[in-house]
């Protein structure tokens, strides 16, 4: 069971690593509720509650060891994916931005994703779903690869179309999480992943066909496959919390500024810059926006530190909740 969920030797290590550990059980994080957690381990799995020594709240996607009435610690994270207030998920391998073609493909916001998600040291890639419902799929879909320069997954829930590229992305043991704005399809495409309607969906809108949210909390899921799936409730602007990940989700604005005249140069109206021109204002422009919220939110942080008011750093919340303050 421990090997299913993605539990190796280097994990074991860590939880022996903890005074008084062979006493302890280690468990995976596979929801989060108000006050409790549900863990999953060895012949363990249970809603439990977390003690109160913790600094940090538990994650989906956390280890922990499990003391056999609560949870005692949280494992070092490989990974986190973290907004400015809260870690979303932990140990994540793979995130997946899901955008629905019905929905107004915006890339200012679809960057704010791959941000996110790159902050945290996770590789990305963009799913755009209900393919059937839309005129020009590859149109759509080479223009999100072309000024974002993700990998772009194009699927159809309805048909099945493109579904075996995204299982082909799901390894066995690693961990994905679905992540994007409320009704785009993510709970559809994970229960086409599971076999069965194991999430809630609801219809679209009937006045404009729109989605409409039903996920409430995240959770972890397995898959037949043994890949390991995070479904997330719908986020519609998520706070960076680091600057980290910008640059490399503008690294064509980062390649292309290497040929400008002035190594200082801010791509406005220097003489001899290589990248203003070639790269759209919007773009040039919600690079620096992010660039600034994500220098901000760091700056924020020592200040949460000392007890002082501000947004919890990514692995120092001490949110008990699982909810998400940004559904859409």
């Amino acid at each position: 069971m421990l090997v299913e969920l993605g539990w190796d030797e280097a994990w074991a290590d860590a939880l022996s690593r903890i005074p008084g550990s062979t006493a302890l059980a280690p468990a995976r994080v596979t929801a989060v509720h108000r006050g409790r957690v549900r863990v999953v381990g060895e012949g363990l799995d249970e809603l439990v509650p977390v003690a109160g020594s913790l600094e940090s709240a538990p994650a989906v996607g956390d280890w922990v060891s499990f003391d056999g009435q609560r949870v005692s610690e949280i494992l070092p994270r490989r990974s986190e994916l973290a907004r400015a207030d809260s870690v979303l998920a932990a140990n994540v391998d793979l995130g997946m931005v899901v955008v629905s073609f019905r929905e107004n493909m915006n890339l200012r916001r679809l960057e704010r994703f791959v941000a996110l998600i790159k902050a945290g040291g996770i590789e990305s890639v963009v799913v755009l779903t209900k393919e059937d419902l839309s005129t020009d799929p590859d149109g759509e879909s080479d223009r999100v690869r072309n000024e974002i320069g993700a990998e772009v997954l194009v699927v159809s829930a309805q048909t099945g179309s493109g579904m075996n590229a995204v299982r082909a992305r799901l390894r066995p043991r690693s961990t994905t999480v679905l992540m994007g704005m409320s009704g785009v399809g993510k709970s559809t495409l994970l229960n086409e992943l599971l076999g069965e309607a194991r999430q809630r969906t609801l219809p679209v809108r009937a006045r404009d066909g729109a989605g409409r949210h039903a996920t409430v909390h995240r959770e972890l899921f397995a898959l037949s496959s043994g890949a390991l799936v995070i479904d997330s409730p719908g986020v519609r602007l998520p706070a960076l919390a680091t600057a980290a990940g910008v640059r490399e989700t503008f690294s064509d604005v980062e390649q292309l500024a290497r040929e400008c005249r002035f190594a200082d140069c801010r791509h406005g109206n220097e003489p001899g810059c290589a990248v203003r021109g070639v790269v759209s204002d919007e773009r040039l422009g919600s690079m620096r926006k992010l660039e600034r919220e994500g220098r901000d939110a760091a700056g924020r942080r020592p200040r949460q530190r000392d007890g002082r008011r501000g947004p919890s750093a990514p692995g120092t919340s001490r949110r008990r909740g699982g909810g998400d303050a940004s559904y859409e």
